[in-house]
C-alpha cells in the first residue's frame, strides 16, 4: 500500500550530486513532485528506511536527510498546478 511522504535534504558542498538524488527519488515508484529546491512529496510503497538507505548512497557524510510520512492536513503557498497534483497524486484517497 502506498503512502504519502515528504523528503527534505541539504547537500552541503557545491557541485553535489543533485541529479543523482533526483533520479533516486524518481525511482521510488508512484507519484512525486518537487515543491521546493530540496523538498519533494512522494507517494510510494517504500518505507522511510528504504528511501533513506537508497538516498544515502548519493550523499556525503556531511549532508542531511529527512523523510516523514504525511497526513491529509496541510496548507501552504504553491501554484494551482502544484495543488492539483498534490490532491490527485499524493493524497488521492482523501
Amino acid at each position: 500500500m502506498s503512502k504519502p511522504y515528504i523528503i527534505s535534504y541539504d547537500l552541503d558542498e557545491p557541485g553535489q550530486k543533485y541529479e543523482q538524488v533526483k533520479k533516486t527519488i524518481k525511482s521510488f515508484g508512484g507519484s512525486y513532485i518537487k515543491i521546493q529546491k530540496s523538498v519533494w512529496l512522494v507517494r510510494t510503497s517504500l518505507s522511510p528506511d528504504d528511501m533513506c538507505n537508497q538516498l544515502q548512497h548519493t550523499m556525503d557524510k556531511n549532508d542531511s536527510l529527512f523523510v516523514c510520512e504525511l497526513v491529509h492536513n496541510y496548507q501552504g503557498l504553491a501554484s494551482k498546478e502544484t495543488w492539483k497534483f498534490i490532491r490527485e497524486n499524493i493524497f488521492p484517497d482523501n
